[in-house]
């Protein structure tokens, strides 16, 4: 294997042969332009590696930091509807979404058959879903700008907000 590192010295030896010392003091010369070469690449490879692994782990203490609050945000914002809503069954799901980054709530109204996807952050509604108690005949199906005919097709239509 040929190594362009042991070329330059070898070709250094070869040019400065002229008399030892000569030969000694350029040979030692060109050995020290190749090790401050080498160190300098050494240190701004290190010095890359150190600040794109900062940034990944403030990336990755930023998301949790921000998974951690949506959660704390949905619980309270649940708290506070329940008081106002204590006679009805209702469930929710949170979901910190990175890409969008926005806090996500999704409430289940188990006794007016009403689903919702809300953004805690911006108290936005994104999408509604509701059938009517007595026949089951869909009053409101829609997530943004998009309309829906079933509960599986809101459910697809809700699972990017609630996955990513």
């Amino acid at each position: 294997m040929d190594f362009p590192l042991l070329k330059i010295m070898n070709s250094a030896m070869v040019i400065y042969n002229s008399s030892g010392k000569e030969k000694f003091i350029k040979e030692t010369n060109v050995m020290k332009r190749i090790l401050f070469i080498s160190i300098l690449i050494g240190f701004f490879i290190t010095s890359f590696m150190s600040i794109v692994g900062c940034n990944y782990k403030n990336k990755i203490k930023d998301y949790y930091r921000s998974e951690g609050q949506c959660k704390k945000s949905c619980e309270e914002w649940f708290s506070s509807y329940q008081q106002k809503h204590d006679e009805e069954r209702v469930t929710y799901k949170n979901h910190y979404n990175k890409r969008l980054n926005k806090c996500f709530i999704l409430l289940n109204n188990l006794d007016y058959r009403l689903k919702n996807l809300r953004v805690i952050n911006e108290n936005e509604i994104y999408g509604s879903f509701l059938t009517r108690l007595q026949d089951g005949k869909i009053v409101a199906c829609d997530v943004l700008e998009n309309k829906c005919n079933s509960e599986k097709e809101w459910d697809a239509l809700v699972k990017p907000y609630m996955e990513d």
